[in-house]
């Protein structure tokens, strides 16, 4: 009897037990979240992030993969609280332009949510197969089927001996540059007559430019080539020298464009300026006949009026150099320059710089639709660790590129957003 007794109790006592964890279960289910939303989505290729965008179940890159990316991992997933993917972080995924299912489930298991995630490449293999040669037509750059162009990408600092920016004339710089910046165009700003340049130690300022041409050649994007001078008509002839050694190299390259004066100061274009222009051109036309060259214009490459109102003739393709930094140049600059084009020549904004400390900079957006408006393409200003507000990267950041968020300035995060969404 006794232990007939116990047995009724522990069978109260597990039906009790029982009940309330039945009832926990229930409590537990009705706590956990029924939302199965997929929040934010990216993707890593080689280093470079690619972010998605999410319209209703659709997930698409903001910025397409290259040509030929064949594999990429997730770089980072989030969900509704507690909801689960069924892709994870780090996971690989194969790019054949499949459409890949991706499934939310919520956290109380009670509803799902679908999701196809599209990779898209670009289209073509390099910028330059699918441009071609670019050529002046009118006041235009045009690509080989006679189509306006406009291209965005970064101007290297200074070549100089120990002018820090020197550090960062490598291969893998360009390549990073074109996978991550999106760039389609970079310049080797060669130094000359400053101290360290060109003049005063040929053999390394001139392998710094080849390491980037070659590259941008490598990696299918344009390049200029800038004799980086201020005062270019005191050394015409090492200036002929010089582009006569760069045509008979390079030529034959649909990717190159020829600076042949960066910024002249407040000296006459046509007594300085255009006499020069004239010598250097003609040196660079009797070995490559057709590859752009572009001519800088008194006062720091911003009176292109006078250069529309006397321009170079005799040769073919030569646009003018116009150079703007949004805390100085304004509206004023892109009147005089519109000016300029209504006369007939074609602008080539080589160097630019954003107000820098902020990637707030109203006038860089006006800028920039100004060149989109006037299919005028542009260099940023610099690729380089300085202290100076134009610097694209921090003192520590790698010279090689493979940059991360955090190694970018304020003028880094705003260029390289302008870049990455120029006609992409």
């Amino acid at each position: 009897m006794k232990y007939k007794k116990i047995a009724i109790i522990g069978w109260i006592f597990v039906a009790l037990l029982s009940g309330c964890a039945k009832d926990a279960i229930i409590e537990d289910i009705e706590n956990k979240s029924n939302q199965s939303n997929l929040l934010t989505l990216s993707i890593e290729y080689k280093n470079s992030i690619f972010d998605c965008e999410i319209l209703n179940n659709s997930i698409i890159l903001k910025r397409a993969l290259p040509y030929g990316a064949n594999e990429v991992a997730i770089h980072s997933i989030t969900t509704s609280p507690g909801a689960i993917s069924n892709k994870k972080k780090g996971e690989k995924l194969l790019v054949n332009n499949q459409p890949i299912p991706l499934v939310i489930t919520a956290e109380n298991k009670a509803s799902n949510q679908q999701y196809t995630l599209n990779l898209r490449t670009k289209k073509y293999a390099s910028i330059v197969q699918e441009n071609g040669l670019l050529q002046v037509n009118g006041n235009k750059i045009v690509n080989k089927n006679s189509i306006p162009i406009s291209l965005a990408g970064n101007s290297f600092f200074w070549t100089n001996n120990n002018w820090n920016g020197f550090r960062f004339y490598n291969a893998s710089v360009v390549s990073w540059l074109k996978l991550d910046w999106s760039a389609k165009i970079v310049r080797a700003a060669m130094g000359v007559e400053d101290a360290g340049g060109y003049l005063e130690d040929k053999t390394s300022n001139k392998a710094r430019v080849k390491r980037i041409v070659d590259a941008a050649i490598k990696e299918g994007i344009y390049v200029i080539i800038d004799w980086h001078s201020h005062h270019a008509e005191d050394n015409v002839d090492e200036a002929i020298l010089f582009f006569k050694e760069m045509a008979e190299l390079y030529g034959q390259y649909n990717n190159i464009i020829y600076e042949i004066y960066n910024e002249p100061l407040d000296v006459s274009w046509e007594n300085t300026i255009k006499p020069y222009a004239t010598s250097v051109i003609s040196a660079i036309r009797a070995i490559d006949s057709d590859n752009l060259i572009v001519v800088g214009t008194p006062e720091w490459s911003q009176r292109v009026d006078l250069a529309a109102e006397n321009p170079i003739t005799g040769f073919n393709n030569i646009a003018y150099t116009l150079h703007f930094y949004s805390v100085n140049h304004k509206q004023w600059l892109r009147d005089r320059a519109k000016k300029a084009l209504d006369k007939g020549i074609a602008l080539f904004v080589t160097e630019w710089g954003a107000l820098g400390y902020t990637q707030e900079d109203p006038e860089t957006e006006k800028w920039m639709t100004w060149c989109k408006e006037n299919s005028i393409s542009h260099c940023n200003w610099a690729v380089n660790n300085k202290k100076e507000e134009w610097s694209i990267i921090k003192e520590g950041a790698s010279e090689s590129g493979s940059w991360k968020d955090n190694n970018l300035t304020d003028a880094g995060w705003l260029t390289r957003s302008i870049i990455r969404n120029w006609n992409d």
